[in-house]
């Protein structure tokens, strides 16, 4: 099943048409940060209205988290020529009218510095180039598709869903936290709905399949309607989803989904969190699903799944694989890599860690963070410019300036990666998998630690008073080394 390398249209493996299209994707956002984009003189971008506190930008698709732009300036901001001249590019080449509403939907309700930020967070660990061709892919290469569904996905992360500035900055610790505070209902009954899911092991993430990919094992007959809030229950999805993501490195970029279904009865079944989940595969996290098992469904789900098939975007029914058995299973993932609940010979059982009490300190030294988030800025700001002189040497067919523009930007998106890691342990709540040791310091992942590594923790005593804080295989079958 293994690959000899990337399949096509992954990094490391798009022919002529296709970088040319990401690089117009890339045109689009310098744009929209008033970069130089490769169609016009570096010297010669528009700039943003500023108020008279306020320096000027360039390059700052992925930089400048500090701003003294007013309230009423980023609101009247979709309406200023710089995103007047992104809308007439996109017309250009061809956008749509509904993928028009949907541009200026998103611009509408999100301000320029939002969107700058939300691109840097959306990237996390990942390569920039990566990153823009699952949009590419997820709309089949059409530009101005993908660039619409990738404002949609920023806005959602930011405005909507506050993925890292709630649900990955507070985590579990908070949860906990909320679960142990008498004096607000609601948060504690919030707390404790979320963390009972985790205790529960309603989902969890354990080892490989055979090409690599982190494995997710949806419990299905362990869901009740009703039981938590649909707020809580989003809440858990994103942090189960954005948890996996976490562990995805080069060269894998998707992720095994096993939903259990033994057990499973009408009484397990809820429509709208089925909704949820599709629509992160399909909108919020394009391309991240390598295959979805249905393992071990019974009669009564045929008449569901006929309604759900009916919901699903054609390229992710096409992951869709029905398994009955072990041997349906071990198509997928090795027998040592299956645990023993699936009929597997691997010897592991779901236990959720609790939090540790200091577990999230370092969120508390702002100045380390501050400082490596300048640092963030300054590598994005250098992409970006590589990124600029890329497209044009592609322009002029400047072989010499086209590698030395490609060798640039690898350096720097490794830099970006790095820094990630750096800076991860500042703004990001530990998750059980951190206290597994699957995530380990500087990004290391090891999906099969030792168990003397593992270190077993107490529930946390908590104050009343809350304290917030490309591949898609790889040659031969996964191993139990550690990824790095």
């Amino acid at each position: 099943m293994a690959a000899d390398g990337p399949k096509p249209g992954f990094l490391g493996n798009i022919n002529q048409d296709q970088e040319a299209k990401l690089q117009k994707l890339w045109s689009v956002l310098l744009k929209a940060a008033e970069a130089p984009s490769g169609d016009e003189p570096s010297n010669g971008s528009v700039q943003e209205p500023t108020s008279p506190t306020q320096p000027q930008r360039r390059h700052s698709l992925l930089g400048r988290t500090q701003s003294n732009v007013s309230e009423k300036t980023t609101a009247s901001v979709a309406r200023s020529p710089y995103q007047q001249k992104v809308m007439a590019y996109l017309k250009e080449i061809g956008i749509g009218a509904h993928e028009t509403k949907m541009v200026q939907k998103a611009l509408s309700e999100i301000a320029p510095l939002e969107l700058r930020n939300g691109v840097l967070n959306l990237l996390k660990h990942d390569n920039p180039d990566a990153m823009l061709l699952r949009f590419l892919r997820a709309r089949k290469w059409d530009l101005p598709k993908a660039f619409a569904m990738m404002m949609e996905a920023i806005v959602w992360r930011v405005k909507e869903m506050h993925v890292d500035d709630d649900v990955m900055a507070k985590g579990e610790l908070h949860a906990l936290q909320q679960e142990r505070n008498t004096a607000n209902v609601v948060d504690k009954k919030a707390g404790k709905d979320f963390l009972a899911q985790m205790r529960m092991g309603k989902a969890y993430v354990h080892g490989t399949d055979k090409l690599g990919r982190p494995i997710v094992v949806i419990k299905v007959r362990l869901h009740k309607p009703g039981a938590q809030s649909e707020e809580t229950l989003e809440r858990y999805i994103v942090h189960v989803i954005e948890s996996v993501r976490l562990t995805l490195f080069p060269p894998v970029e998707t992720a095994c989904v096993v939903f259990d279904m033994t057990g499973f009865g009408l009484s397990n079944m809820e429509y709208p969190p089925v909704k949820f989940i599709l629509k992160c595969f399909e909108a919020n996290y394009p391309e991240s699903l390598g295959v979805l098992l249905i393992h071990n469904a019974p009669w009564v789900f045929s008449g569901i799944w006929r309604i759900i098939r009916g919901w699903m975007d054609p390229d992710i029914a096409a992951k869709v694989n029905f398994t009955n058995n072990t041997n349906d299973l071990a198509k997928f993932i090795a027998g040592d890599q299956l645990v023993e609940e699936l009929g597997g010979t691997e010897k592991w059982k779901y236990e959720y860690i609790e939090p540790k009490e200091n577990e999230n300190q370092k969120m508390e030294d702002t100045t380390t963070r501050d400082a490596l988030t300048r640092e963030r800025q300054q590598i994005g700001e250098e992409f970006l410019t590589s990124t600029s002189e890329w497209i044009e040497a592609a322009k002029s067919k400047d072989k010499t300036k086209i590698q030395a523009a490609e060798s640039q930007r690898a350096y720097l998106a490794e830099r970006l990666r790095v820094n990630h890691w750096k800076l991860d342990p500042y703004t990001r709540a530990r998750l059980c998998l951190d206290r597994e040791r699957v995530i380990q310091e500087g990004g290391q992942i090891d999906f099969y630690p030792k168990e003397e590594e593992i270190v077993e923790t107490k529930p946390v005593e908590v104050k009343k008073t809350s304290e917030v804080e490309h591949l898609e295989s790889v040659n031969g079958s996964a191993t139990r080394a550690t990824v790095a």
